[in-house]
């Protein structure tokens, strides 16, 4: 009874998350959690509802993964871990996709009642292990034949509609009782699944939700009235955004005669670009203080100087968001908006309507000295005089770290996709490179150096595209494991790591230099020569910009390339 009666358990649960979306199964090895592994090998022979399934020995590093494949599917991923502490390991992961929204699902086998908190090998208190980063969290009991497989499918269709409405990952703790080994009772397997015979024939989910995420575009598309008239100086700031919306951003743009200062995520081109720098100048600062009103399309901006500027200008304040969770870390009086990730072109298309409407009926501006658009142009012209000396004085001929950023997307082909670094990389980029013909990913909820290089592994093997990932040394060194998973890739990649022997990004730390480099930057004086040559992935190390840029192009045009 209870080898038969576990293993269907688990074959519902994962039959009922593919009919709920989920097409992507990460696993990890362990013996508690053969039930749900066995159960999502056959779901990945499924005839019409097949999953794929990725695998991974580091817990950790596979919580990354799969966040990288929901981050590119925008769809819900499941991961598989057995008990004890692999699923402690997934907590990294978590804490990211609950700060940026990236629907995971963690699948955790555990031990049953009375072999936890006794003594047993292996077994620790899962139960709310995630405690606030995830969504929601069903601690399942033990399956037991007086529990109908009904009542299973009701609440795990209750916490993925959960996640469905606010995103972010949800908790299943799934505790097994041994056997797990052996024949089934087919007859008896017939007997527990009578009860949901019209469920298995049908390829719908027990329970269909209605409501909210299913409203209508018009339902979710009507901007607020404009706060100001016509001859408002405006700053539209993209922070992380879906991809595909340069076209309605830039139409609003030129609606407004805005001054655009876009964030490597956006897929937006900056008006002003290297405002990361350029705020540091007085008289443009000063300029850009007499906007009226700031547009902020999402969150998460790398420039800290862009987000102090935020939190001291005086201008109206919109929030533009997929969700309602706050994005201002200053707290400032905003009119949030909240509009769904579907939606977001037909909306800010119908705010660039409003503003046509609103100049077509103005009876004429005060003074040509208060034209939005001569206001954007000096500013944008003196800014771009700024970066030119910073080029100068930053990004000599010899190839350097700011030098590579600035550089960057002229070495690159045209359909490429990146996976940019925290620390010291997404800074270069925010600062030297206009991205905004690539479709740009990183991990700026919590930002941290961690799961990197599988976080990337993951986005790949959704989208299938040629990929760069750029990060730094410490990062690289931090998720070694993964490198594991480049060896699968299909598609050309290129692994560019920015060894600079440390933590570079603590540099400017206002530190006296020899703590700094013991207790900051820590130096390792490693190589990553053999590192690639222990995972079988290719190996370069240029020492000028013509060597680099050789090097990318032939990584990007390789299956399973890679470069340092």
């Amino acid at each position: 009874m209870s080898l038969t009666l576990t293993h269907i358990w688990a074959e519902t649960l994962i039959d009922e998350l593919s009919r709920l979306g989920v097409q992507h199964i990460c696993v990890a090895p362990g013996s508690r959690s053969t039930p749900l592994t066995l159960a999502a090998i056959k779901q990945s022979q499924h005839p019409q509802r097949p999953v794929t399934l990725h695998r991974h020995f580091d817990e950790r590093g596979l919580g990354y993964l799969a966040l990288g494949l929901a981050k590119a599917e925008q769809a819900p991923v499941a991961m598989i871990v057995t008990s004890g502490t692999a699923v402690a390991n997934c907590l990294p992961a978590v804490v990211e996709s609950g700060l940026t929204g990236e629907p995971l699902i963690i699948l955790s086998a555990d031990r049953p009642f009375e072999l936890v908190d006794c003594g047993a090998n292996q077994a620790i208190v899962q139960s709310n292990l995630f405690s606030s980063h995830v969504t929601a969290q069903l601690d399942l009991p033990t399956p037991d034949v007086g529990i109908p497989l009904r009542a299973l499918l009701t609440k795990v269709d209750q916490v993925l509609a959960r996640q469905a409405e606010c995103g972010g990952s949800v908790h299943i703790n799934c505790p097994f009782r041994e056997p797990f080994y052996g024949e089934r009772d087919p007859a008896l397997a017939r007997q527990i699944r009578a009860p949901i015979a019209d469920w298995y024939q049908s390829d719908q989910s027990y329970t269909r939700h209605h409501g909210r995420l299913f409203a209508s575009a018009e339902q979710d598309c009507l901007p607020p009235p404009l706060p100001l008239d016509s001859a408002a100086k405006t700053v539209i700031v993209a922070g992380a955004l879906p991809h595909g919306l340069s076209t309605s951003v830039s139409r609003l743009a030129e609606s407004l005669n805005a001054v655009v200062l876009a964030d490597p995520q956006s897929g937006i081109a900056s008006t002003a670009p290297g405002y990361d720098l350029w705020l540091n100048n007085p008289r443009l600062q000063a300029q850009l203080h007499q906007a009226q009103w700031v547009i902020q399309l999402g969150g998460r901006l790398v420039s800290k100087r862009l987000g102090q500027w935020l939190a001291q200008t005086s201008a109206h304040y919109w929030l533009v968001t997929e969700q309602a969770q706050p994005l201002d870390p200053h707290h400032r009086a905003v009119e949030q908006c909240v509009v769904d990730k579907r939606h977001w072109s037909l909306w800010l298309n119908a705010l660039t309507d409003q503003v046509s409407a609103l100049f077509s009926t103005s009876e004429g501006l005060t003074s040509p000295d208060d034209l939005p658009l001569v206001w954007q142009r000096t500013l944008t012209d003196e800014a771009k005089a700024q970066m030119e000396k910073a080029a100068d004085r930053l990004c000599p001929s010899s190839l350097s770290e700011h030098r590579l950023f600035q550089q960057l997307p002229s070495m690159l082909p045209e359909h490429v996709d990146i996976f940019i670094g925290n620390s010291l990389a997404i800074r270069l980029a925010d600062i030297w490179s206009q991205l905004d013909t690539y479709p740009v990913f990183a991990n700026r909820g919590a930002s941290g150096i961690d799961g990197l290089f599988a976080c990337a592994a993951g986005v790949q093997r959704c989208r299938h595209q040629p990929m760069l990932v750029v990060l730094g040394d410490t990062s690289a060194l931090y998720d070694l494991n993964s490198l594991a998973l480049w060896r699968e890739t299909m598609a050309p990649a290129a692994i560019l790591i920015l060894n600079n022997n440390g933590g570079g990004v603590f540099d400017s730390l206002p530190v006296e230099p020899q703590l700094c480099d013991t207790y900051y930057r820590m130096p390792h004086d490693l190589r990553f020569e053999q590192i690639a040559a222990q995972f079988s992935l290719n190996y370069q190390q240029p020492t000028c910009e013509s060597d680099l840029a050789a090097a990318l192009a032939q990584a990007l045009s390789t299956a399973g390339g890679g470069c340092n």
